[in-house]
């Protein structure tokens, strides 16, 4: 019996601790509970801070504009006092002079370049295209290069009158608003250009002449131009063409070598006659001696010229050779006729 008392009491105390579990599970999964529910709050409040700081940036922003809105405004209000041209004398010259070679170095590295351009289109114009195409295409491109003409007049124009300001301060004269007086002397410059007639303008033009040359060359080959001023329509203002001054037309532009009587091949040009001859046929009629002389090989011209007044002439190289492909076209279009009859 006493064996049996003892037994009961060890499964009680057995059973103990599965009692304790179950109290103890409830007090353990509250605090996770607890957990989850910050957590989703927290969730749930990140969403709401996000939006609350969204909503404070964009105050912020429209703040700042408000502000620099506001601070435009105040500038705007700031009177800007008027700074008088200080006079220019005699130690500000030389910037004057300065300025002026800047403006004719825009002129002559840069706009000047454009004359050949348009003078090889122009030529190119008047021998691939005829009729009213033709007139159409030929009185565009003499416009573009009467354009041309203008606006090296302008730039001559501020290159002048930057040079007599210059003048006026090396004789110790001393020159006030100079911005004014600047701009007085281009727009009267300008002023008088306009003024003018076409014929005026452009007549004596030796790049307006040698771009019609190119394009009469193309249209009557072996023919001397007449003068410029023939081929510019006369205007108001022009003096009638018997008490026009005496003009000089063109000469025929002869494309062959005095000595080899072919076309010219990368031509050399007298400084002094303004001859023009093959490179290999000239220095085989002067010789290798640089400074020995002789008389110029063209028919009529008795000047004497030796290697070191020869130049290269490259722009009439090229003239050289369209004038020769120009003679082999006309050439063949003349022997398929003669097919044709």
């Amino acid at each position: 019996m006493p064996a049996a008392s003892s037994s009961r009491p060890s499964r009680n105390r057995r059973r103990a601790p599965s009692s304790d579990i179950e109290d103890d599970g409830p007090s353990l999964a509250q605090p996770r509970r607890q957990e989850e529910d910050v957590e989703m709050e927290d969730e749930e409040e990140q969403p709401r801070r996000s939006r609350k700081g969204k909503k404070e940036k964009k105050k912020r922003a429209q703040q700042d504009d408000s502000d620099a809105d506001v601070a435009e405004e105040e500038e705007e209000d700031i009177p800007i006092p008027e700074i008088p041209n200080q006079p220019l004398d005699k130690n500000q010259a030389q910037k004057m002079r300065g300025f002026a070679s800047d403006w004719a170095s825009v002129r002559d590295k840069g706009h000047v370049l454009s004359y050949n351009f348009i003078k090889e289109i122009a030529a190119s114009v008047a021998e691939f295209t005829e009729g009213e195409k033709s007139e159409k295409a030929m009185a565009s491109i003499d416009r573009t290069m009467r354009e041309l003409l203008d606006t090296e007049q302008e730039l001559t124009l501020h290159e002048k009158t930057l040079d007599d300001i210059y003048q006026k301060l090396a004789r110790g004269q001393t020159i006030e608003g100079i911005t004014s007086v600047y701009r007085q002397g281009v727009q009267d410059g300008l002023a008088t250009y306009n003024s003018k007639t076409s014929r005026q303008k452009y007549a004596k033009s030796d790049h307006y002449q040698k771009f019609k040359q190119a394009i009469y060359e193309v249209h009557h080959p072996d023919t001397a131009m007449p003068p410029v001023v023939d081929l510019i329509p006369r205007e108001d203002g022009d003096v009638s063409d018997d008490e026009d001054d005496l003009q000089v037309g063109g000469v025929t532009q002869d494309y062959k070598c005095p000595l080899s009587l072919t076309h010219l091949v990368d031509p050399l040009t007298s400084r002094k006659c303004g001859h023009s001859y093959s490179d290999g046929a000239i220095r085989d009629y002067l010789g290798p001696n640089r400074n020995r002389v002789r008389v110029c090989p063209a028919t009529g011209c008795r000047a004497e010229i030796s290697l070191n007044d020869l130049q290269e002439d490259k722009d009439l190289a090229k003239r050289a050779k369209e004038a020769a492909r120009r003679e082999r076209a006309r050439e063949h279009d003349s022997e398929d006729d003669e097919l044709i009859e």
